[in-house]
């Protein structure tokens, strides 16, 4: 059964893909391609588990005090729907970049070392699903076909591992990681991308657009030096 929005016309889901970061940097590339969700996930599972040592003498009967060893990454997993109703190409392409996403990229192969492309689904002001992770599994079932035998509806099982490293918070005047400062724009950029990065919330790019004066978010030029300023309650 489908989720009803609460409140007005609900925000498209995407699953936003970037390059890997060069090295071992913790940062993740330009964006390369963005998935937008025809339908809106209407339930994903996000789990974490900590590893904990129980270790104690063989004469102590009683149990031993736990002791935490590390954190595992957090995972998600959710189905998405794809459908072509108007034929053309129908699904295959998408379909066919959630499977490169478990692939090293080129660049990334040549260069050492090998990496799969970065991830995060960008929905809205959701925060607990907006991780960077690596795709660590997909499953497509093409469920509907063109008289040609073109796919043009498919459900698709996606499983994601968190890449690493807290989550950034929101609101840097609420305690949380300050504002970067700046940020010069590379190709493949894109407003709400670099304020999830900064702040922990791709909405707040309309802040980002006030402080620089942008009034199309669609065009921002590679080289261009942007304003990241400390953000206010309610922006």
């Amino acid at each position: 059964m489908a989720v009803l929005p609460v409140g007005g016309t609900p925000v498209r889901a995407s699953l936003v893909i970037y390059d890997p970061p060069a090295g071992t940097g913790s940062t993740p590339g330009p964006e390369r391609a963005r998935v937008k969700l025809h339908f809106n996930p209407d339930r994903i599972s996000v789990g974490k588990q900590a590893r904990w040592d129980r270790s104690r003498a063989p004469s102590n009967e009683a149990a031993a005090r736990p002791q935490f060893i590390g954190a595992e990454p957090r995972t998600m997993s959710l189905d998405v729907f794809l459908d072509a109703p108007g034929g053309g190409s129908g699904v295959q392409g998408e379909v066919e970049t959630l499977l490169g996403c478990c692939a090293p990229t080129a660049q990334s192969a040549a260069a050492k070392p090998a990496s799969a492309p970065w991830v995060r689904l960008e929905w809205g002001k959701a925060r607990t699903t907006a991780f960077l992770a690596v795709v660590t599994q997909v499953n497509a079932v093409y469920t509907r076909f063109g008289t040609d035998g073109t796919p043009v509806r498919a459900e698709c099982s996606l499983t994601l591992e968190e890449v690493g490293g807290s989550t950034p918070r929101q609101n840097p005047t609420s305690g949380a990681d300050g504002p970067v400062g700046t940020h010069v724009v590379v190709a493949g950029d894109t407003l709400p991308g670099i304020a999830w990065r900064a702040y922990g919330d791709a909405a707040s790019w309309r802040a980002i657009a006030r402080a620089n004066g942008i009034d199309d978010p669609e065009r921002i030029r590679p080289g261009s030096e942007l304003l990241l300023p400390v953000l206010e309650d309610g922006r």
